[in-house]
């Protein structure tokens, strides 16, 4: 395609556009070059959207310019500018022009955008609110004519040095004028906007829990079932819906907000009125269609896999259960106050089951139920009670659940299901067999999703606190609406569907079939004898032992849970030991560690691990580990007791690291006994 041919404004030399990007030549089309504007309609020339000038014209000009004793000036040749009244003795009190020092912004604005300065682009007229903003946050001063590209070009406006704020009385006025009432709006004004362009996307979610524009949608989605007044929008009542669920304000503490003229029990009622007709409209609008058995079908379920569901359960549809909890206050009804007192937590509480797909999607959220049931009564109670899970499910497929659902296992497997369960002890056991430990460590490795999502839910307050009685009647509208509202506008907990993801997957299951050989050494009694370990109490700067980087531990112990909890194992070894590292070496075999580390359920419990390493292999340095804990005999990843050796003495001495300081203060403050 041939270049474009364009010309000098000025003297209509052909030239090609690539040599006006040179110092050769200029793009005049800003507000700077007003003063070569004038002269070209001067001259009965037009403006064009763009003018490009060769720098042998504009170096005349600003020679001219500079004669004619206007190198300050320009914009007052501006015939489009309004006059200034020329001072005489009579009204020179009046129309003396008063220079604000710090601010910029000479009023002549009509035509060109106030953030880029550019002429002749689509423009739109600033509020007076914008027109404040402007002036308050960079001491920009514009008329009430002012205007701003439609495409919203610039987020800061371009610094205009060389415009320098002189008003006539008249616009000092105006402009006094236009802060008085400024000021009260604002006094009038909600907090939230439809149409604000002052709140920035971090308040709304910081408020609400969504950004402008999924508030705006959820908008559209109740607006034809509800009218808008003077008092209240449809905009308006959603915001109030989701602070009361953010924040767990009480109404009338968001009526504040929301600046609502009334008496005071009006105001908490017309608020509290708004919450329910929303939480009505939402359920309605977003419920059916993105929460429950029917809103989906296996094939889309099936999309919602990860690489580790994949690779551990096949390609068997996996679904994962667990329960959670509201607290509520207690009750005045003896019958109700007994059901929902849960003797595990010591509250009175209801329970809700959740439903998750392995990245995370909410198939369901199924209750309240009373807070005295365990997770196995109630989904043995959503068995009995409908057939949906059949709607999706087929013979085969897997059901991840915790060790509460123990007793309901058998009713998944006589369906047809295969059920994953992490492993728990029997009467007499003190730790988990290998392949006991490694199907837990898979099992987790896939169900850790629900919780992340529960604590995901329970950042809307209102779940996370104590609700009143009154709430319990429709408490699963809401609950429900939340978790359709996580599914629609909020991405994945986890896709888990990387390259990485499924390398890691399928050296989880080669890591399954290993034995640990120092797990037999160590039930042999061979490695027990005390005078066979020297014992070394700080760890010298040139002690031998791999480097090791944050990927080959995150690699080594499957996931990044037992490296984030190394830091406090190791701050409460430090310690205990006097700031010191302790741990032993083999004497017949310095590639051999073992060290004691404390159990932090208990204050009393201790338990010793193993570690060998070989220094001269730098692909696997780290040949083999057992520890004595409940889950230490698996293979498949590490304890948090190992990751925490290896984690200090292969990575974090070599940067530094001191323990954090900040929890020794909150515990001098706890009074002992």
């Amino acid at each position: 395609m041939p270049p474009k041919i364009i010309s000098c404004i000025w003297c209509s030399k052909i030239a090609k556009k690539n040599s006006f990007q040179t110092k050769s030549g200029r793009n005049i089309c800003t507000k700077g070059y007003q003063w070569i504007h004038q002269l070209i309609e001067e001259r009965g020339s037009d403006l064009e959207t763009e003018m490009l000038i060769c720098g042998k014209c504009l170096a005349m000009l600003y020679k001219a310019r500079k004669r004619r004793g206007t190198a300050n000036g320009g914009a007052s040749l501006s015939k489009r500018r309004k006059k200034i009244p020329k001072v005489t003795k009579q009204n020179d009190t009046l129309d003396n022009l008063i220079n604000i020092e710090g601010f910029f912004g000479d009023g002549n604005d009509e035509e060109y955008c106030i953030w880029c300065l550019k002429y002749s682009t689509e423009t739109v007229p600033l509020s007076a609110a914008e027109r404040m903003s402007l002036l308050c946050d960079y001491k920009i001063y514009c008329s009430s004519n002012v205007r701003r590209c439609v495409n919203r070009c610039l987020e800061i406006p371009v610094q205009r040095t060389n415009e320098p704020t002189r008003l006539t009385a008249k616009q000092t006025i105006s402009i006094i004028n236009d802060l008085i009432d400024e000021v009260n709006r604002v006094k009038l004004m909600p907090i939230f906007l439809e149409n604000d362009s002052v709140g920035s996307e971090e308040d709304f979610i910081a408020w609400t829990g969504w950004n402008l524009n999924q508030l705006m949608e959820m908008t559209s989605l109740i607006a034809p079932h509800m009218y808008k007044s003077k008092h209240r929008s449809p905009f308006a009542a959603v915001c109030m819906y989701w602070i009361k669920l953010k924040t767990n304000l009480s109404f009338r503490q968001i009526g504040t907000i929301f600046k609502i003229q009334t008496t005071e029990e009006s105001i908490r009622k017309r608020v509290e009125d708004t919450f329910h007709m929303v939480s009505t409209h939402l359920y309605n609008a977003l419920v059916p269609l993105h929460l429950g058995f029917h809103h989906i079908s296996r094939t889309d379920a099936l999309e919602h896999h990860t690489a580790y569901t994949k690779t551990f359960f096949g390609n068997n549809l996996s679904i994962i259960w667990d329960g959670t909890y509201i607290y509520t206050n207690k009750s005045k009804d003896h019958k109700l106050q007994q059901e929902t007192y849960s003797g595990q937590k010591s509250r009175h509480l209801i329970k809700f089951m959740s439903i998750i797909l392995p990245d995370g999607y909410v198939l369901d959220l199924i209750g309240p139920f009373k807070g005295k049931d365990n997770d196995a009564k109630i989904s043995k109670a959503i068995l009995d009670m409908n057939d949906n899970l059949s709607i999706i499910c087929e013979p085969g497929d897997t059901q991840i659940v915790d060790r509460g659902f123990r007793d309901v296992a058998g009713v998944f497997e006589d369906l047809g299901f295969a059920v994953k369960m992490p492993g728990f002890l029997k009467q007499g056991e003190k730790q988990l067999t290998a392949e006991q430990a490694n199907d837990t460590r898979v099992t987790t490795k896939t169900r850790w999703v629900v919780e992340s999502f529960h604590s995901q839910f329970k950042k809307w307050r209102f779940f996370s606190e104590r609700i009143s009685q009154d709430y319990i009647a429709y408490i699963d509208i809401l609950v429900r609406t939340v978790a359709a509202s996580l599914n629609k506008y909020r991405s994945r907990l986890y896709e888990g569907k990387s390259p990485e993801d499924y390398a890691l997957a399928n050296k989880m299951l080669l890591l399954k079939s290993r034995s640990s050989h120092l797990e037999q050494l160590i039930i042999n009694g061979d490695l027990s004898l005390r005078k066979q370990w020297n014992n070394i109490y700080d760890i010298e700067p040139d002690f031998n032992f791999p480097y090791l980087t944050l990927d080959f531990l995150r690699e080594y112990t499957c996931g990044i849970y037992q490296i984030k909890q190394s830091s406090s194992y190791a701050k409460a070894h430090l310690f205990n030991n006097d700031d010191q590292f302790e741990f032993q070496l083999f004497s017949s075999n310095d590639s051999l560690l073992r060290c004691r580390l404390h159990s932090k359920h208990s204050r009393t419990t201790k338990y010793y691990l193993c570690i060998q390493f070989d220094n001269d292999d730098d692909d696997d340095p780290i040949k083999d580990h057992y520890c004595q804990c409940k889950s230490g005999a698996r293979n498949l990843g590490c304890c948090s007791h190992v990751a925490t050796v290896l984690w200090y003495i292969g990575y974090a001495r070599h940067i530094s690291w001191t323990p954090p300081t900040r929890t020794d203060l909150f515990r001098e403050k706890v009074f002992d006994c």
